[in-house]
């Protein structure tokens, strides 16, 4: 089959996931193109010579990113067309559930054959670092997932059921406040310029071009942010101060170690029947992945 992946990523937890699918696809035969959206760029994209389109995004906020919906909004995808959804977010809360809502309403109204979504585990970019070997048992949760997402989509096997009523509201009220949260935030970031060496990663990297020097050196910010964090995650000195999500004490410097823990060995499952707190949302996650891997390829 000839597969199209449409995705945005902030951090590259995305763009990660998407290479793993690539990877994934292509072991069983399939002819795999990838395109990573660029908010700046408006690109009208064909996609009449694929037989499965896959549209990747982060989830912010309980909700697509605009850059991402915008992007998808001003495509005209083939009537019939397949498509399938996949996506990421630091937690599994089923207030995420719906988050792909407004890009199913784009979808439909283009008539295309959506039948299938599927939801990754990435570490946080923001609000706290995780540990590594958490992110170790995500992964191997995220290696079955995409198993059974190559199989399910490949062999026409819908998974897509209807979204709650909970998580629909959540994402419509939510969503709203998070496409403009960015650039209301940008008028309160600031670097610390006696700690920045002057390397302008942020610059080059800020996918929105949001991030400058001014004529003294300074860096400065427009107010076009859409908080994908790889300013502040990615600087190699800590410099920056992120307004009212550094106020919280949200802010987490320095990128995963993917690689590295990729290659780790974990004794005993980090996530248990025991496990209580934020985490416990990983219960039901792992749990009914660890099931429909079962019903597919251990019976």
């Amino acid at each position: 089959m000839n597969i199209f992946l449409l995705y945005f990523t902030g951090t590259y937890n995305t763009r990660f996931v998407t290479n793993k699918l690539r990877e994934s696809l292509e072991k069983e035969g399939c002819t795999v193109t990838t395109y990573e959206i660029d908010p700046l760029n408006e690109e009208k994209l064909d996609f009449t010579p694929y037989d499965i389109v896959g549209l990747g995004h982060p989830i912010y906020g309980f909700a697509t990113p605009w850059p991402f919906l915008r992007f998808v909004r001003k495509q005209k995808f083939p009537e019939g067309k397949r498509v399938f959804i996949y996506k990421n977010s630091g937690e599994s809360y089923h207030e995420n559930d719906a988050s792909s809502k407004f890009v199913l309403k784009k979808l439909r109204k283009d008539k295309v054959k959506i039948e299938n979504e599927y939801h990754f585990c990435m570490p946080y970019n923001i609000h706290f670092r995780y540990d590594d070997y958490l992110i170790k048992e995500m992964f191997s949760k995220n290696e079955k997932l995409m198993r059974i997402l190559v199989y399910e989509v490949l062999n026409g096997i819908p998974n897509l059921k209807p979204y709650k009523l909970w998580p629909k509201v959540v994402t419509t009220v939510v969503a709203p406040f998070q496409y403009i949260a960015g650039d209301v935030n940008s008028f309160l970031y600031k670097v610390d310029m006696k700690r920045c060496i002057g390397c302008g990663l942020c610059i080059k990297s800020c996918p929105k071009h949001n991030i400058y020097k001014d004529a003294k050196g300074n860096i400065k910010f427009h107010h076009d942010c859409q908080m994908c964090m790889r300013c502040s995650f990615y600087c190699p000195v800590d410099a920056f101060n992120i307004g009212f999500l550094d106020d919280w004490g949200w802010r987490v410097n320095g990128g995963y170690n993917f690689k590295k823990i990729e290659s780790l060995q974990v004794e005993k499952p980090i996530i248990t029947s025991e496990t209580e707190g934020f985490f416990e949302c990983f219960k039901e996650k792992f749990e009914n992945i660890d099931k429909r891997y079962n019903e597919l390829f251990e019976q």
